[in-house]
């Protein structure tokens, strides 16, 4: 369990799936949603990108999820009305005294 002090609130959205010319890829459009209480989010890196075509943005966060939250590779997270995608995979800490255990993950987000 993570401290008091994570009190922030996620959605992760799962996609459902469906197979396209033999290949297993995420539907979005039957996706679905579940509410996490108990993370903590905090600001990570931000870059610019300028490659003389578009002028991008890519917002970081590092979230810390409860231990036990289903999250996966592939889902997006959703925050303060901004999605997300999982930059890797989600990383399981375990605390060597069971009370700091969570889940990291990195997220991105890309505008412009």
């Amino acid at each position: 369990m993570l401290p008091s002090w994570a009190n922030d609130t996620v959605t992760i959205i799962r996609p459902a799936s469906i197979e396209s010319r033999g290949s297993t890829v995420p539907d979005w459009s039957r996706a679905t949603e579940t509410q996490v209480s108990g993370c903590s989010v905090q600001p990570a890196g931000t870059s610019l990108s300028q490659d003389g075509r578009v002028l991008g943005v890519m917002d970081g966060l590092t979230a810390y999820l409860p231990p036990d939250a289903d999250v996966q590779p592939g889902d997006r997270i959703e925050f303060n009305g901004q999605t997300y995608t999982i930059d890797g995979d989600p990383r399981r800490w375990k605390s060597a005294t069971g009370r700091v255990s969570h889940i990291l993950l990195n997220l991105k987000r890309w505008s412009g």
